[in-house]
């Protein structure tokens, strides 16, 4: 029996990890549990993603790689067992989107629905420094304030910019779209846990697939790409400076996200990352408690524990970085600019003799010229 399971995210919970651990052991998945994962290369699965909403991804549908989904079709078709589509950007297809993918799979006797979740409270700080990391500018209050104004059901109207949240992170939403074609029964809940012991959420990823964990040797580096309060907030205030009619995406994903974020703050990361307020995370609580209640009422299969989604409203939270905490990050960047700036040109002496000969020469000339006044 033939069965595709498409992991459709979420974001910022545990994905990357995930999907570059798959690929380095697909084929020892392939051999030990019969399980495809499919493609040239591991790009193939956001390309597939991209393709399937060209409106929403127009910069990223590439016509170089419009193959990339009619390959993985052919080669999850030509396998009798099980393959496995991941890619977060799939959470966001709309449901004649979603028909279109599944008339591509009518081949799969059976097609699943997994999807990797992650508590309010720790996901919306997440997400914010996420967002920070791209180019966006509010506070972290802005950030949850818009969250709030803009939710599901919000009592009121919202009003103001809103932050890019809910599109990617509403789970009750997206699976309701996503269950009709496949069927609660076959909805896969996999949630992320409250604390990082081992490999939990690897485990209960691969149980969800029916794929033997022991089997997958090849371990993947263990990377932090999360940022301390007084590092967001320094990138946050430069982001004031770095806007797109000021800076080049290009450029901004190179030097900003590729170096001083990517190469000089996480490598001198102290501090923890910033987390919510007393008040951010009573609401966050409430509104966990009604998501989870949605899921228990769908009828979804859970791996893990649904309190793990659970936000304790009495957490704490953490005060906002000092001005003195910031500057020190942003003198330490800037130090480690210096120290890693490739040397300017120094011209030849020769030719700097020559230019102080011209110069004295000039300074001669506008005195004698004085003089004759």
């Amino acid at each position: 029996m033939s069965a595709v399971y498409l992991h459709i995210g979420l974001p910022k919970t545990g994905t990357t990890h995930l999907q570059d651990r798959l690929w380095r052991n697909r084929d020892l998945a392939l051999d030990s549990s019969g399980l495809l994962y499919p493609g040239n290369e591991i790009a193939d699965h956001f390309h597939a993603a991209a393709h399937l909403q060209p409106e929403r991804y127009l910069d990223w549908v590439d016509p170089e790689h419009v193959s990339a989904w009619p390959t993985m079709v052919a080669q999850m078709t030509a396998w009798p067992q099980r393959a496995l589509v991941s890619h977060e950007l799939f959470a966001t297809a709309t449901a004649p989107q979603i028909e279109k993918l599944m008339g591509d799979l009518g081949f799969a006797d059976e097609v699943h629905v997994v999807v990797t979740v992650r508590d309010l409270g720790r996901q919306l700080p997440s997400v914010w420094q996420e967002n920070v990391k791209n180019q966006r500018t509010a506070t972290i209050g802005e950030f949850v304030d818009s969250v709030r104004a803009h939710a599901p059901g919000a009592p009121e109207p919202a009003t103001g910019r809103e932050e890019p949240f809910w599109e990617f992170q509403d789970y009750v939403r997206i699976l309701r779209t996503w269950a009709p074609f496949v069927g609660a029964e076959r909805v896969h809940v996999v949630t992320v846990p409250r604390t990082r012991t081992g490999d939990d959420l690897w485990e209960r990823f691969l149980s969800v697939i029916g794929v033997d964990p022991a089997a997958l040797t090849i371990p993947v580096p263990d990377l932090n790409s999360s940022l301390s309060a007084a590092q967001t907030e320094f990138v946050r205030r430069l982001n004031t400076r770095l806007q797109p009619d000021d800076i080049e995406w290009r450029r901004y994903e190179r030097v900003m996200k590729g170096q001083i974020i990517g190469e000089i703050l996480f490598a001198e990361r102290e501090g923890d990352a910033q987390r919510l307020s007393g008040e951010q995370l009573r609401w966050a609580a409430e509104r966990s408690a009604a998501m989870i209640d949605e899921i228990i009422t769908a009828g979804y299969r859970v791996a893990g524990d649904l309190s793990d989604l659970a936000v304790d409203p009495t957490g704490g939270g953490a005060a906002e970085p000092t001005e003195a905490e910031v500057l020190d990050v942003a003198l330490d960047t800037v130090a480690a600019l210096v120290q890693a700036a490739p040397l300017p040109k120094v011209r030849p002496r020769w030719q700097t003799r020559a230019a102080n000969v011209v110069r004295r020469g000039r300074r001669r000339a506008i005195g004698a010229t004085r003089r004759l006044r």
